[in-house]
């Protein structure tokens, strides 16, 4: 498992479950790089942060899928959770 991965996870781990509502909502709208597609509102609204997590990672790769949480957590202000995981990762 990955570091990047795994340092996702931690940091999802940490929201309130208001928080990961708003983190999954605010996810099905961040503008994307060429060749990537967004993660169906639907499908992410079901997702545990454990099956959340390997999903941005299968969908957007380890890199990637940890630079649109940061992306997601800041546009949140929450610029703690923010910036834990380039320092993990």
């Amino acid at each position: 498992i990955g570091r990047k991965r795994e340092a996702v996870l931690k940091v999802l781990e940490n929201l309130t479950p208001e928080e990961l509502k708003k983190f999954k909502m605010k996810l099905g709208t961040v503008p994307l790089r060429e060749g990537f597609e967004l993660i169906p509102r639907g499908a992410l609204g079901q997702l545990e942060i454990v099956d959340l997590t390997d999903k941005l990672v299968a969908s957007y790769y380890e890199d990637y899928a940890a630079e649109l949480v940061v992306t997601v957590l800041l546009d949140m202000s929450m610029l703690e959770e923010a910036a834990q995981l380039p320092r993990a990762a």
